[in-house]
């Protein structure tokens, strides 16, 4: 990265976009606090709490479905919301996890990011393996979580229904829509049109 700078703000609904390569992955590990800085400084709210689902994740295949999911629960008043992700992701909370498939395995990691009251939380991927019912769920539930959120996609719909802001990572460098991942294509064009003219003044005047 070359000097970059990004603030995220209560209820930014961010698409995080960029080829392979040019560090998503780095920067969310950045804000979760897991990979540190070589150089700059990163500030945080006092006490945030950040979730992150990744590609990577471990549960315990001895559980079940509601055993696992209760570890992230604050006590016993909030089991309901094991039965809202369960009910909407097609998960059986009494099926045991070495029964499951990978994409179900994937469902309960991807809850268990959701449920614990975190103020910023990072997402990888988070529509694989889920059908088209699950995915327009996931959508609207996430608008209403009160979450900052951090999103890698490679589902364009998902992310244009979903967001606010776009982060473009390109050529190690960082540029910020307002406008949420919908008006990106028209967005980036214009940027990059603009880029071109700058350069081709450039080598005019050279």
């Amino acid at each position: 990265f070359k000097n970059l700078n990004l603030n995220i703000h209560r209820n930014d609904l961010i698409a995080l976009v960029g080829k392979n390569g040019v560090g998503k992955t780095t920067l969310m590990k950045i804000i979760k606090g897991t990979q540190d800085l070589d150089n700059g400084e990163l500030w945080n709210y006092p006490n945030i709490k950040v979730s992150y689902f990744t590609q990577h994740f471990e549960l315990d295949f001895s559980k079940s479905v509601e055993e696992e999911m209760s570890k992230v629960l604050k006590n016993d008043d909030e089991k309901f919301k094991i039965d809202i992700y369960c009910d909407n992701l097609n998960l059986n909370k009494q099926e045991k996890i070495c029964n499951l498939s990978g994409g179900q395995k994937r469902r309960i990691a991807l809850a268990k990011s959701l449920i614990p009251d975190s103020d910023i939380v990072l997402l990888d991927e988070p529509t694989n393996h889920l059908d088209l019912e699950c995915i327009e769920w996931l959508e609207h539930h996430l608008k209403t979580l009160n979450k900052s959120m951090l999103c890698v996609s490679h589902d364009r719909t998902f992310l244009s229904n979903f967001t606010n802001k776009v982060f473009w990572l390109d050529r190690g460098e960082l540029k910020i829509s307002p406008k949420g991942f919908k008006n990106f294509d028209s967005w980036s064009e214009e940027l990059l049109d603009q880029e071109y003219r700058e350069l081709k003044n450039r080598k005019q005047f050279v």
